[in-house]
């Protein structure tokens, strides 16, 4: 029984490998050219904040609702790339997005619940940090860009 255990870890372990993967080797510059990547950043950054709301909202509310804020802030950049890659009415993209979002928030939970167990922390090890990092750029870069269209708008 325990080697049919064994088998299955080995097993499972690239599945997992494949469905969480590093962000931080993109750069902005690759986003502005590639909807499709575009999109997959976005999706995994709700995915990845979505999945930390959950992991820490009982310890740590605080924490947890800014987590929350940027998945929500994110959100509907998502459904829009989505949208303009797949040139569906907005309904049905939300629902392709949502559901897409939800199993890739399941795959990061299972993700830092097995750092967790292994390294007793959810991120340390492992390139979530680094990915944090990553989306907060991406919300920064989307905030300015609005920023500045609001501004050249009321100059114009």
């Amino acid at each position: 029984m325990k080697k049919i255990i064994i088998v299955l870890m080995f097993m499972c372990t690239p599945l997992i490998g494949k469905k969480v993967e590093r962000l931080g080797f993109y750069n902005l510059q690759e986003l502005l050219e590639d909807d499709n990547l575009t999109y997959k950043i976005i999706r995994s950054c709700v995915s990845l904040n979505s999945a930390i709301t959950e992991i820490t909202k009982k310890d740590y509310p605080d924490l947890s609702k800014s987590f929350f804020e940027t998945a929500n802030y994110l959100y509907p950049f998502g459904i829009l790339t989505l949208s303009k890659i797949k040139k569906m009415n907005y309904k049905d993209v939300e629902k392709e997005f949502m559901n897409s979002v939800t199993a890739q928030t399941s795959d990061y939970m299972d993700f830092m619940k097995e750092n967790g167990v292994a390294k007793q922390s959810f991120i340390k090890g492992t390139f979530i940090g680094d990915d944090l990092n990553f989306c907060n750029e991406i919300r920064s870069a989307i905030e300015i860009t609005i920023s500045e269209t609001k501004k050249l708008k009321s100059k114009n």
